[in-house]
C-alpha cells in the first residue's frame, strides 16, 4: 500500500522534525532511523558513514535488527561488504536499489551474504540514499527489505526521504559545526562553536543568543541592530520584512522540507549571506520534573551570517542553484545554459558534449527539480533569480 497525499506529508514532517532535533544532539539520529523503520513497514534501517579511507568501522545506527547481526556485522563482516565501495561512489543525493549496486548472483556467492544476511531474514534487499558527502566521507541510509516486496518498498522510501534530503544535510552540518555541544536553553553552545557570526531567534526575530562574530556585528549596525524589545532588524525595512518572515517559516513546526531561501544584503563595505537553519529544542530534555513536556518541541531559528560575493556574480548564482537542488557542476552548468535558448542537441554542441551526455544530464535535473520539460527549467531558473531575497543597505 501507498502512503496517500496527506499521509505523506504527515509522514514527511514526522520525520523532519526528529531530523531537525538531530541537528541539537548527533544522538538524536537513533530517533529519526526508529522513526524511518515505523513509517516504513518491513524494513530494518541502518544509518553509516562510509570512509574508504579508514581502516576501522564507523559506529552505524540500525534499527530492525538483529544484536548478533550488527554485532557480527560491526567486528567483521563490514570489510566484506560488496555495497561499500559502490555506495562510495554514489551521487550525491540518489537512490540506489542493492541489485543495482552489485548484481544478486554475484552477492549469494560471498560469506557476506550466506553467513549474515540470509540468516538476518527478510533483508536480502536494500534500497540506499547517499544524503549527504565531505571530504571523502560518505553518509547513507539504506532500508533493507525481503526483495519480495522490493517495488513497493523502494517506492515508498524515495516518497518519504527524498524531500528530506536538504533537511537531512543541514543536521549534519550542524552536528559538525556544534562539535555535539548544546548545552543550554537557547542554543549557547552550539554557537559558541561556530566561527562565522551567529544567534538564535525565536519565531518572531527576538535574539535569544549571540556568539562573538555577531554582536560585533550588531555593535557596529552597519547593516543589522538590535530594536526594541531585542527584536533583530536590517536597516532596510523591506529586507526587514523578508528576514521576519524567513525566521518565522523556519519555527514554525509546518515548515517545508526544503531550506528556506537564503537573504542577500550589500551594505557599503561589504555584501553579507545570511542562512537560517531550524533548531528543535526539546522542552522536556530542559526540564528534570518533565512538567514542560506537555508542550511540542520548541523550534528557534539558528541563523549564520557570512561575508560574501555580490549577488548578480554568476558563479555565486550557479553555487546557490546547486546548493538548492544538489546539482553537480555539469548538471548546473547544463541547467543555465538553457537560458540561451536552443535545442538539446545545440546545448550540447556549444558545451563540448555529445547529446546522450546531455540528456543523462537532463534526466538527473528534471529529477532533482521537479520539473518535466526544458521550458519549465528556464521559468525556474528566471524565478529564481527574480525572487531572490537581495537588499541593499545604505
Amino acid at each position: 500500500m501507498q502512503f496517500g497525499d496527506r499521509e505523506l506529508s504527515f509522514r514527511i514532517g514526522e520525520v523532519g522534525s526528529a531530523v531537525d532535533r538531530a541537528a541539537c544532539d548527533a544522538s538524536r539520529w537513533v530517533d529519526v532511523a526508529s522513526l524511518v523503520h515505523q513509517l516504513v513497514p518491513g524494513t530494518k534501517v541502518i544509518m553509516q558513514i562510509v570512509d574508504m579511507q579508514r581502516a576501522a568501522l564507523l559506529p552505524p545506527i540500525v534499527d530492525g535488527f538483529l544484536e548478533s547481526t550488527i554485532s557480527a556485522y560491526e567486528h567483521h563482516f563490514w570489510k566484506l561488504n560488496p555495497y561499500y565501495k559502490p555506495m562510495a561512489e554514489m551521487k550525491l543525493s540518489s537512490f540506489k536499489r542493492t541489485v543495482e549496486l552489485c548484481p544478486d548472483e554475484n552477492v549469494k556467492k560471498t560469506s557476506f551474504y550466506n553467513d549474515l544476511v540470509k540468516p538476518e531474514g527478510e533483508a536480502d534487499g536494500a534500497t540506499v540514499l547517499k544524503f549527504a558527502s565531505h571530504r571523502g566521507r560518505h553518509a547513507t541510509i539504506a532500508l533493507h527489505y525481503d526483495n519480495r516486496i522490493g517495488e513497493r518498498t523502494d517506492e515508498q522510501m524515495r516518497s518519504l526521504l527524498h524531500p528530506l534530503i536538504p533537511r537531512m544535510r543541514a543536521a549534519l552540518e550542524v552536528n559538525h559545526l556544534a562539535s555535539r555541544v548544546l548545552e543550554l536553553p537557547g542554543g549557547r553552545g552550539l554557537i559558541d562553536n561556530l566561527i562565522d557570526a551567529a544567534m538564535i531567534l525565536d519565531e518572531d526575530c527576538r535574539l535569544l543568543a549571540a556568539n562573538f562574530g555577531a554582536s560585533a556585528l550588531l555593535a557596529d549596525a552597519g547593516f543589522m541592530l538590535i530594536g526594541a524589545r531585542d527584536f533583530i532588524q536590517i536597516k532596510n525595512a523591506e529586507a526587514t520584512r523578508a528576514f521576519a518572515g524567513v525566521v518565522k517559516i523556519t519555527c514554525s513546526p509546518f515548515m517545508t522540507a526544503v531550506r528556506q531561501e537564503d537573504i542577500q544584503v550589500t551594505s557599503a563595505r561589504t555584501a553579507y549571506t545570511i542562512t537560517c537553519v531550524p533548531i528543535a529544542l526539546d522542552q522536556a530534555g530542559i526540564s528534570p520534573l518533565g512538567l514542560a513536556s506537555i508542550y511540542a518541541p520548541k523550534t528557534v531559528c539558528l541563523v549564520i551570517i557570512r561575508p560574501c560575493v555580490a549577488t548578480d556574480d554568476p558563479e555565486w548564482i550557479a553555487a546557490n542553484i546547486s546548493l538548492t537542488f544538489g546539482l553537480t557542476k555539469a548538471q548546473t552548468t547544463l541547467l543555465l545554459e538553457f537560458e540561451r535558448g536552443g535545442t538539446l542537441s545545440q546545448i550540447a554542441e556549444r558545451l563540448g558534449v555529445s547529446r546522450s551526455t546531455a540528456h543523462t544530464h537532463l534526466k538527473a535535473i528534471f529529477s532533482k527539480t521537479g520539473t518535466s520539460k526544458q521550458r519549465d527549467i528556464v521559468t525556474m531558473v528566471m524565478k529564481l533569480k527574480s525572487s531572490r531575497n537581495s537588499f541593499t543597505v545604505m
